[in-house]
This record gives C-alpha cells, sequence and structure tokens, in this order.
C-alpha cells in the first residue's frame, strides 16, 4: 500500500474572505472566477418589482466568469442598518464598486449613491423609472432624487420598455455628462427578456472603461 500523504489546502484567494452578512437567506454572491488575484470590480444588484435572485443569476454568473465579484440583495433588505453593511463588506480596495438596479433597485441605486458613507464609484440602472412621474409598487424608504447623479452611470432600456419608454429615459440623461443610455431587446424586464446577453457585454465594456480611467460617454 502507498504510503499515504497529506496535501495542505489551497488558501483562498484575498477577496474569498468570510463574510459576517452577505451570504444569508437573502443575499446570493458569485465570486469571480477561479484564478482570479483579485475581483477586477464588485458588482452588487438589486432587483424590483416582481423580480428575485433567479431573475439576476444569469447575469451574475456571466459577470462572475468575467472577473468581477456579484453580490445580490433581496428587496427588503436594501434599507438602513442591513444595506450598510453589506454594502461595506461588498467593497474591495483598488477596484471599482457599482451599484446595478433593476426597475425599483435601479431607485434603490440612486438613493444609496446619494449618501456620502454608501456612494459607488459608479451606477448600472436597468428599466429605470422615470423619475418625474408617479408609479405604482414598493417605493425605497428613501426617496430617490429627481435627477442622475454625477456618476459614472449605464442606463439599459428595453425597446419595447412601456414602463420607461426610450425617449423619456434619454431626456433624463440629457443634462449628465457622465450618463450612458444604451437600448437591447425586449420590454421593461431586461434580465429576463431576449436581450439579457447584452445587458452582460454592456456592462462589462462599461466597468472595463471605468477600470482604464475612461468615462461613460454622453448618452445618445
Amino acid at each position: 500500500m502507498p504510503p499515504l500523504t497529506h496535501t495542505r489546502p489551497t488558501p483562498l484567494s484575498p477577496h474569498r474572505q468570510v463574510r459576517a452578512y452577505i451570504g444569508r437567506a437573502a443575499t446570493r454572491f458569485w465570486p469571480a472566477a477561479d484564478g482570479a488575484a483579485a475581483p477586477r470590480a464588485s458588482i452588487v444588484m438589486m432587483p424590483g418589482r416582481g423580480e428575485d435572485a433567479a431573475v439576476f443569476e444569469r447575469t451574475a454568473v456571466r459577470l462572475a466568469v468575467d472577473g468581477y465579484d456579484v453580490t445580490y440583495l433581496a428587496a427588503g433588505l436594501a434599507t438602513g442598518e442591513h444595506v450598510t453593511v453589506a454594502l461595506a463588506e461588498a467593497r474591495r480596495p483598488d477596484v471599482p464598486f457599482v451599484l446595478f438596479g433593476s426597475d425599483t433597485g435601479a431607485l434603490r441605486a440612486l438613493s444609496l449613491a446619494g449618501s456620502p458613507a454608501l456612494r459607488p464609484d459608479a451606477l448600472v440602472l436597468l428599466g429605470l423609472p422615470l423619475l418625474h412621474r408617479p408609479f405604482a409598487g414598493e417605493m425605497p424608504a428613501e426617496l430617490p432624487p429627481r435627477a442622475l447623479p454625477d456618476l459614472p452611470t449605464l442606463l439599459i432600456h428595453g425597446e419595447r420598455d412601456e414602463v420607461s419608454p426610450h425617449h423619456m429615459a434619454r431626456m433624463i440623461t440629457r443634462t449628465v455628462r457622465t450618463a450612458q443610455l444604451e437600448t437591447v431587446p425586449g420590454g421593461h424586464g431586461v434580465l429576463d427578456g431576449p436581450g439579457v446577453r447584452l445587458v452582460a457585454a454592456l456592462t462589462v465594456l462599461f466597468v472595463e472603461s471605468l477600470r482604464q480611467g475612461g468615462v461613460a460617454p454622453k448618452s445618445r
């Protein structure tokens, strides 16, 4: 019988630290692909009306494969002390920190971007409800601003979006130099529509421009 050998377990990458909050039932975490010494960015996803982690999973997995840490926060957690702790855990030194929100999750991301303590490096907003119109459904605890912040911001809307039509969304971005507006196939819910692969690709291009010191171009 050959002698027994003992192998030492491979140490975790620096960004695989144990977390106190992220990993609970109402959160999901997709680490950057194995082999990365550090993530290329940290992206926090926030759902909107009627959305759950399953809606975000395909995009989250794609982004993780491309080298990004991706965290999902359920809608009920995107307020108060819980979100403060979760966002603090999601941050990584020396890489972009991006809030990625869909529908009312995009409004939550906007609200959080206004907090000096939680301010991200950039925003990715999918199907952003029009800021000047009332709408039905759950609102963030903090009312969102009536204009986009002066942050690199990527807005993605479905070409058949009847909740937030593209031509109306374009009006929001005209006065913000750092805002970029893109259209993908489908309606309001772009993450479970025909444009989902394009959403991931646009997000990667946008985040990589941040890493290289670029600024999102003016919306088209």
